[in-house]
């Protein structure tokens, strides 16, 4: 059944392509975390997760 498939050789690039997109994307995040000044960090600490309204 699966050898009237035909796999083109373009197929493979597409993951290929994907998981480096997303390694580039999972990369620049770690280096903005990394350079990211206290006084910032701490601010992003202080945000509230979750919502103050009680229902």
């Amino acid at each position: 059944m699966f050898k009237r498939i035909f796999y083109e050789n373009w197929h493979a690039v597409v993951p290929i392509i994907a998981f480096l997109l997303t390694f580039a994307v999972f990369l620049c995040y770690v280096f903005r975390a990394l350079r990211m000044r206290r006084p910032e960090a701490e601010r992003l600490s202080r945000l509230p997760l979750e919502d103050s309204q009680s229902d």
